[in-house]
């Protein structure tokens, strides 16, 4: 997903108005189907669905494609370069539903870099997720044929065989597309919104999926230090500890972990409970299995909806197995503990 700054010279500004002016003057239709499910994530409505959707219908559609992307170059030449004139007034021109109506240019820009964070994390996903991408890939997309003129033939006759309502399992096997296009949307969103701290974190994932990631710690490290929200601090703290545990550096892992811990975001969150193992982790990398013990049944005790995965971890790590079992005394109470530890 490319962009050009309209300000970086006269043939990017003059293609950002051809841009516009393709879509004003287009006769070609904007689908029913994808302006409902961008008016919904316009509106807020963030349920999976409504991403997975667009996201379909703009894979498949060059007309619905164009059209969104005639809205963002408004949107973010409105922001870069004051053009002259009103931003709803000018995205009124534009075919199809008015999507903003009674909006100031401020919400549309706030409500735009939300849509383009949802997108993009749906691309992410796409790119990252298997499961993810076959629900994507699953969706059916309803594509609106011409009423009339010379085009109406042959969209009945796509209709008729299923074009017009397909699925599109090519999407499976473009991991790097998908995640092109994630980066291009996440950016634009943090252009709309620069301390957007949900689109940094998910673009920090993409740097990591890239293998880029010099650009992912940077990312997560702007939000560690930046947001004033506890949840996405800590959703970027064990990031930064995750990058730092597969740098080896186990002590500056276990400082970020610790802090999610410090914070208190257990006692109202307890899903986050599972930072408490990546602590044990890494005491038994630094063979420190004493430290790693109480934090084991910590979570036995306390949080025993976590620990059949703990178990299902621990089993599937035999050397950090093996650190716990080396030391006698962890090892007396680790079987008291967990008998599965020890079964043949």
């Amino acid at each position: 997903m490319s962009f050009h700054h309209p300000n970086s010279d006269h043939s990017a500004y003059a293609g950002f108005h051809d841009a516009i002016r393709n879509v004003q003057d287009s006769p070609r239709l904007i689908c029913g189907a994808f302006q409902r499910e961008l008016s919904a994530l316009l509106d807020g409505e963030v349920q999976e669905r409504h991403a997975r959707r667009t996201l379909a219908h703009l894979e498949a559609c060059a007309d619905c494609a164009e059209f969104f992307h005639a809205i963002r170059l408004q949107a973010l030449a409105h922001r870069d370069m004051t053009v002259p004139g009103s931003l709803a007034r000018r995205l009124r021109r534009l075919p199809g539903k008015d999507l903003f109506k009674g909006l100031t240019d401020s919400e549309i820009i706030r409500r735009l870099a939300g849509t383009l964070y949802q997108l993009g994390k749906a691309y992410a996903l796409a790119g990252t997720d298997g499961e993810y991408l076959m629900r994507v890939a699953e969706e059916p997309v309803e594509i609106d044929s011409f009423e009339q003129g010379e085009a109406a033939e042959v969209a009945h006759m796509a209709e008729a065989s299923g074009a017009c309502s397909t699925r599109f399992t090519h999407l499976v096997g473009e991991k790097e597309n998908h995640l092109e296009k994630a980066r291009g949307f996440l950016m634009e969103a943090l252009r709309l919104k620069p301390r957007f701290a949900e689109a940094r974190i998910y673009l920090g994932f993409v740097h990591q999926a890239e293998q880029e990631p010099e650009l992912a710690q940077a990312d997560f490290l702007e939000v560690f230090l930046n947001t004033d929200r506890l949840l996405n601090r800590a959703h970027a703290a064990i990031q930064l500890g995750m990058i730092y545990d597969r740098q080896k550096n186990h002590v500056r892992a276990m400082r970020y972990y610790r802090w999610v811990v410090a914070s208190g975001l257990l006692e109202h969150q307890p899903e986050f409970a599972f930072v408490l193992y990546n602590i044990a982790v890494e005491h038994l990398s630094l063979q420190q299995p004493e430290k790693a013990l109480p934090l084991l049944g910590l979570i036995r005790n306390e949080y025993s909806d976590l620990w059949p995965l703990v178990v299902d971890w621990l089993q599937g790590s035999p050397e950090l197995l093996d650190t716990l079992r080396a030391n006698q005394d962890c090892r007396n109470h680790l079987e008291q503990m967990e008998p599965a530890f020890f079964a043949a």
